[in-house]
């Protein structure tokens, strides 16, 4: 077949990704910049004709050389290489039921292990400091009152950066409680109630901005178009800094638009809410994914390891009577 790859690279996005498979949208655009940055990369550093390029050509060592540059010459984490990894193990697994003469090449190339990164550490804010924050913005000025009610959508609802900006006015239906469904990975829904207070200043909000259209994105930019992940964290860390210069003792961590998830999910663990339902909140697939606030928590640690401090310190159970007769009995020959 004349130039496979460029008939089955086609299939695989237009036809397999998003009817076979059902990924989302996000999802989907992050595998297209993958192999984008992997046809540039054989284009610029392997001079590879890709007019001309064929699946057979794709080997194991070139997608290495491949994963190298990415964190090498482009200074890509681990993470973003094993993502990047992760895409084209994807589309070498799609070929290899398409045809069985790539069989052994999928192999090959699923075989190259996914990097293992050391644990970070997740950054979040406290009590104290989600109330500083919030209050930074001036509510008067119409691009402040849209960051403030942006800043605490997030914390309220835990979203992610990517439910954030696809999020619609149709996806809040205003009632007792008011609800927002928010569209996750994996296009997973999940109903987010809100607190009474939250509920009010997004429906002040919504009719503040005339947003009428159900269909209209909840926050556009200066440039009245849908904000990116970039612009959501350009947000958050200006206020940050912001509130970092005036409260020198606080504001420590390296902030991100995942923080405030983070910090919410932590906060409805202080406040003693059940891992199940925090892991039902968050959206995640798996318990243990929730479990890791938990086990970051320092109240969490404290409040566990002061529950169990009595038994440290318990006196034996044993008097002196039983130990003597344990004694005499473990000196005996069998």
């Amino acid at each position: 077949m004349k130039n496979d790859f460029t008939h089955y690279l086609t299939k695989f996005f237009v036809e397999h990704l998003p009817s076979i498979k059902g990924l989302s949208t996000n999802t989907i655009s992050s595998y297209k910049d993958t192999f984008l940055l992997f046809i540039e990369f054989l284009d610029n550093e392997k001079k590879t004709n890709i007019d001309k390029l064929m699946i057979k050509d794709i080997t194991k060592e070139i997608v290495e050389d491949f994963l190298n540059h990415l964190e090498i010459k482009r200074k890509n984490c681990i993470a973003t290489r094993n993502q990047r990894l992760a895409a084209i193990q994807s589309f070498f697994n799609y070929l290899k039921y398409k045809d069985l003469s790539y069989l052994e090449q999928a192999s090959m190339i699923k075989s190259i292990p996914h990097k293992k990164s050391p644990t970070k550490s997740i950054s979040y804010f406290t009590l104290e400091e989600i109330k500083i924050l919030l209050n930074i913005p001036n509510t008067k000025l119409k691009n402040e009152y849209r960051d403030y009610v942006l800043l605490l959508f997030m914390y309220e609802t835990g979203c992610r950066a990517s439910e954030l900006t696809s999020f619609k006015i149709k996806q809040v239906r205003f009632g007792q409680p008011t609800t927002v469904t928010l569209h996750g990975k994996g296009n997973k829904n999940r109903v987010i109630p809100l607190s009474s207070s939250f509920s009010n200043v997004l429906e002040k909000y919504i009719k503040h901005f005339k947003k009428a259209n159900q269909d209209s994105y909840l926050f556009l930019s200066n440039q009245l178009k849908p904000y990116t992940s970039k612009g959501i964290e350009y947000i958050l860390k200006k206020y940050v800094e912001i509130a970092r210069n005036r409260n020198s003792n606080l504001f420590k961590d390296n902030y991100h638009n995942h923080s405030m998830r983070h910090t919410r999910a932590m906060h409805l663990l202080e406040a003693g809410v059940n891992l199940i339902y925090i892991r039902d909140f968050l959206g995640h697939s798996s318990i243990s994914t929730t479990e890791i606030y938990a086990k970051t928590n320092p109240k969490i640690k404290e409040k566990e390891i002061l529950s169990h401090a009595k038994f440290i310190n318990a006196e034996s159970k044993y008097s002196e009577d039983t130990k003597q007769k344990l004694t005499n009995m473990l000196k005996q020959k069998i």
